[in-house]
């Protein structure tokens, strides 16, 4: 059968068709001819400046943070662990735990139990004379005592700045603790 009785035959079909096959048989034109992307689809590169006052900022290399953190609740570790963040991109921890007080008696232990959640976050601020970093976190946990059921909420939001090599604790109310070390950058 010819293309002309198909398209007598049943020419919505078969047009439809037609310009399928041909779209699939058109060349792309993403690409250059020797096959490298042509100059108006390359991404585009954003200055490295201080957009406030259009200063350069620091090789991307200095951009990048590496921090050990050790989160203390009273008297129990919450959580310790490695921390990369980079400038645009901060760090974040979420735990929720729910055990037992092992100080209750066992009828104690049966109604009430130690719930505990901790958030942590990590993000970088650049200054145009350095980095600074903006530590914030928050502990819900039960009270200690076996027959109360209330919670409490301890917290830290501060600025740090701390240089390679340091570690300093911060603390919030209650017994919440973190101890940052800010470590070297591995490449």
């Amino acid at each position: 059968m010819s293309l002309h009785a198909i398209l007598d035959r049943f020419p919505r079909i078969a047009l439809i068709s037609l310009v399928s096959v041909s779209v699939l048989l058109a060349p792309s034109d993403g690409l250059a001819q020797d096959g490298t992307p042509r100059e108006r689809d390359k991404p585009r590169e954003m200055p490295n400046i201080h957009y406030f006052t259009e200063t350069p900022r620091r090789d991307t290399a200095l951009q990048n943070f590496h921090f050990f953190v050790k989160v203390m609740g009273k008297d129990r570790q919450l959580w310790s662990g490695d921390l990369w963040l980079a400038e645009y991109d901060g760090a974040r921890i979420e735990i929720d735990l729910q055990d037992i007080n092992p100080k209750c008696s066992y009828e104690e232990r049966r109604k009430v139990s130690r719930n505990s959640g901790l958030v942590l976050t990590l993000r970088s601020w650049d200054g145009v004379d350095g980095y600074g970093f903006w530590l914030r976190s928050y502990w819900t946990h039960r009270l200690p005592q076996c027959d109360e059921l209330r919670n409490e909420i301890s917290w830290i939001s501060i600025p740090v700045e701390l240089d390679e090599g340091e570690t300093e604790t911060f603390t919030g109310n209650s017994g919440l603790s973190v101890e940052l070390t800010r470590q070297p950058w591995i490449e």
